[in-house]
């Protein structure tokens, strides 16, 4: 990956990544820009370490681990790695690019009422795919909860894979359940919810399905032995 700084026409200036249109960030001084550039530079040449070390069910190695603030360039490079109709089934319609506003609300986390939990590719360093709960305010034992993988690495198990680990930390701050908005056609995502708990239908109406999903009452101990075997890549996620 390779940063550069231009002027924003509102004021002020963008750090771009090489390659895309979109901006990664927006500062108020080029000082500030160009030490976030180098910043994003440095973070970008490592080869990630920290994190769970995940074997998906063909084989695939992954790093999984919270989002962080500095992942903005993953999700500038992660969203060209979706087709318009991964975009269109994540964001329920058209979405031609990531705004500023947009990366800050994806990476800018307190992880507790707003958690995302994403992978990489621990070879390349490459975003690959994102799980996130929002904590509703009027129902606090209730988050919306979302999943996207890229296009290369649909069906290999890594949605579960990191639903399952949405869930755990949902748990751990006093989330009980999920709601989702999806496609009444997207049987993939409905399936994939309906591995981590019990699914009601809560609203369908034309193209749309809103669904509860109240978490699995299996052993919790049982499945943090399952994922913390599966970190050191004993077992296959599902």
């Amino acid at each position: 990956m390779r940063f550069y700084i231009e002027p924003s026409p509102a004021g002020g200036w963008f750090v771009k990544l090489s390659g895309h249109d979109a901006p990664v960030s927006r500062h108020d001084t080029e000082e500030e820009a160009l030490e976030r550039r180098d910043a994003y530079q440095v973070g970008s040449s490592r080869k990630p370490t920290t994190g769970e070390n995940v074997r998906l069910r063909d084989g695939s190695p992954v790093l999984i681990r919270p989002v962080r603030r500095d992942d903005k360039p993953l999700f500038v490079a992660g969203f060209e790695h979706l087709s318009d109709a991964s975009r269109y089934l994540r964001f329920l319609g058209h979405k031609p690019g990531l705004s500023v506003r947009d990366l800050e609300f994806f990476t800018e986390l307190d992880h507790e009422d707003h958690e995302a939990i994403g992978a990489l590719d621990p070879f390349a360093g490459e975003g690959l795919g994102v799980a996130r709960y929002i904590r509703l305010a009027d129902e606090p034992r209730c988050a919306e909860a979302a999943v996207v993988v890229i296009d290369e690495w649909q069906g290999r198990g890594l949605g579960t894979a990191l639903l399952e680990r949405l869930v755990e930390s949902a748990r751990d701050h006093g989330i009980e359940r999920f709601k989702a908005s999806l496609f009444t056609d997207n049987r993939a995502m409905l399936a994939l919810f309906r591995r981590i708990g019990d699914v009601t239908v809560v609203e369908a109406e034309g193209s749309m399905t809103e669904i509860d999903v109240a978490f699995s009452t299996a052993d919790r101990g049982a499945l943090k032995e399952a994922l913390r075997i599966a970190a050191r890549g004993e077992a296959g996620s599902a």
